[in-house]
């Protein structure tokens, strides 16, 4: 038994829980960066090149824990069963549609059916699964559902869109709720959400730091909490957060300043309340899927829907 889940922290509950198997963690920020339609070699050097500042070393733990992850992939036909754990959230909704392509691929690439003799079974309720104790994870393993044909034909057609460069493509997606993956909608809105606003140019994220350090300064870590805690369904990082933090505070215009703690800028002020724009201040450069987004190839989100637009 394979057993493909979203991170360490779940990977040591179950793995003390006593379910049998082995566990691959297949963790990848896959709302941040280039997402090319691709697996292998070209996938590992697109997303490496971006996760990891741009470093082109074959040889090094980030590239290699990306083979050794797609290598346990590659080998799912050496077990009775493959069982996929995500949760609800845009974190692992992403991971979800994604293996679902990859099953997909298989399907129409090999001399065997992908699902064959093996049996791929999901997990996936609106649970955490990093703080569950191990006891906790026995339950839900006993709940898992078969991986049926229209999950993967569904999740396929979803991560080949995210991939594509008209995001409004997705837009049918989150207006259309399916019961094949139910908590995909919510998560694919999530992450519209993060196309710059129509009125001033912020991510729905950049929008929440602005207002969680508004009235008084926060450390990144209070701020952190803040903004997660206006979130639906978490599923953000705190580096990646404070990722979004430093690139604030080193813009152009600065929106924020970081030092001990983060303090809002008169800018960022400015921005906060619409009386000016993010984008026309500082530019962007920022992959969201497979949309590289630019000052001359910009799309703005206005709370329904996508609309080009320019800076």
């Amino acid at each position: 038994m394979l057993h493909i889940l979203n991170g360490d922290s779940a990977r040591m509950g179950i793995e003390q829980s006593g379910i049998p198997g082995e566990f691959v963690v297949w963790p990848d920020i896959l709302y941040e960066g280039p997402t090319p339609l691709a697996t292998g070699e070209e996938w590992i050097a697109a997303r490496a090149g971006h996760l990891s500042g741009g470093v082109d070393e074959t040889n090094d733990d980030f590239v290699e824990g990306y083979r050794r992850n797609d290598a346990a992939l590659e080998s799912f036909r050496d077990h009775d069963e493959v069982v996929f754990w995500f949760e609800h959230d845009l974190f692992d909704q992403l991971l979800l549609v994604r293996h679902l392509w990859w099953l997909k691929e298989r399907q129409a690439g090999g001399a065997d059916d992908a699902r064959g003799a093996v049996r791929l079974s999901l997990v996936c309720r609106d649970t955490y699964l990093g703080p569950l104790e191990p006891e906790q994870f026995l339950p839900l393993f006993a709940e898992r559902e078969p991986v049926t044909d229209a999950q993967i034909e569904l999740g396929s057609r979803v991560w080949r869109t995210f991939c594509g460069d008209d995001p409004t493509r997705l837009i049918p997606f989150v207006t259309s709720p399916s019961r094949e993956l139910p908590y995909l909608a919510a998560a694919l809105h999530r992450f519209l959400e993060d196309y710059p606003s129509a009125a001033n140019g912020l991510s729905r994220t950049e929008q929440q730091l602005l207002r969680v350090v508004s009235d008084k300064p926060l450390t990144k870590h209070e701020a952190f909490r803040a903004s997660t805690g206006l979130e639906e369904a978490m599923y953000m990082g705190d580096l990646s957060f404070f990722n979004i933090v430093d690139a604030l505070a080193s813009a152009a215009h600065p929106l924020v300043r970081a030092d001990e703690k983060i303090h809002m800028t008169d800018t960022g002020r400015e921005v906060l309340a619409a009386r000016a724009d993010h984008i026309r201040l500082n530019g962007i450069s920022r992959w969201l899927g497979g949309v590289h987004l630019t000052p001359q190839r910009l799309w703005r989100w206005t709370g329904s829907s996508l609309l080009p637009a320019t800076a």
